[in-house]
């Protein structure tokens, strides 16, 4: 009988799968990403780009822009028969989802190659999930939609992250000056970072981790090799300047490119309904919202 199993805060809960309607899922990776859009935002001055004119100054570089890829930062190779997304990371951007998503639940693996690029040589390698994508490519930083990203990056895999006026409320407690994700702490208004916390299982360098998101109602659990490691309750934004709360709760799905190797495979999405029995009695704990 199949399983189902989720750790959060130092425990496993497990619900047997027999109960459960069968999820079905769609493959989202094809040899030609035909379900996919990019959009590449500027080039770092330290590589030259075919075909790509720069402004006079920095700020004035302009963006790659849609459906554009000279330099192949996102393609797709087989591995061992299976079709696999790789991404350079040389330049900042995205993959999007011609289809939008409401309820869901996307899964897929991911795992680190070995190139860096400018402006992150130094840095951990770095990627994202992003969820509830909505509004013009770029709005984040030029190279991102408005949306909640699931962080993937070295050792902070399931960090929550709003970009471009997002936010959500996270279980959360405050340490020093981080805020970490505690299933067990109180709703706190989130419109920065929101660390994974202690109970976290990457996997080595090079082997590939399993990355789950569910999505209801506005509502989202990041899922890192079976470990809950955020929640969001709430999914919202305001627009610049503004004061006025829009509810989030559907959108493009995006891929980030930014600075390192990455890729990853068994990319798929399924309608959600409901939660799913392993996540029901921890999201039921929390208020209802509008």
């Amino acid at each position: 009988m199949r399983s189902t199993a989720f750790i959060f805060a130092g425990l496993t809960f497990v619900a047997l799968g027999a109960a459960e309607a069968p999820e079905s899922f769609a493959p989202l990776l094809d040899a030609k990403l035909s379900q996919w859009e990019t959009w590449l935002g500027v080039p770092h001055r330290a590589y030259e780009v075919p075909g790509y004119v720069r402004g006079a100054t920095p700020k004035e570089d302009p963006v790659v822009g849609l459906n554009l890829d000279p330099l192949h930062v996102y393609s797709t190779r087989v591995v061992e028969g299976e079709t696999v997304l790789h991404i350079t990371g040389q330049i900042f951007g995205a993959i999007t989802t011609l289809k939008s998503y409401d309820n869901f639940h996307f899964r897929t693996e991911q795992r680190w190659g070995e190139e860096k690029w400018e402006p992150k040589l130094n840095a951990a390698r770095d990627n994202g999930i992003l969820i509830f994508c909505v509004g013009e490519h770029g709005a984040g930083s030029k190279n991102w939609m408005r949306s909640q990203e699931c962080q993937v990056q070295e050792d902070d895999t399931g960090d929550y992250w709003p970009i471009a006026g997002t936010m959500a409320d996270i279980p959360s407690r405050v340490e020093g000056k981080t805020v970490v994700f505690d299933p067990k702490a109180p709703l706190r208004l989130a419109k920065g970072r929101s660390w994974h916390g202690p109970d976290y299982h990457e996997k080595p360098h090079g082997e590939w981790n399993r990355i789950e998101v569910y999505a209801l109602k506005g509502d989202a659990v990041f899922v890192f090799n079976g470990a809950v490691v955020n929640i969001l309750i709430n999914s919202r934004y305001v627009e610049k300047g503004a004061s006025t709360e829009i509810p989030l709760r559907a959108g493009k799905l995006q891929i980030q490119s930014e600075g390192a190797v990455c890729e990853y495979r068994r990319m798929e999405v399924s309608p959600l309904t409901t939660w799913p029995a392993a996540l029901a009695p921890l999201m039921a704990t929390f208020p209802a919202h509008p």
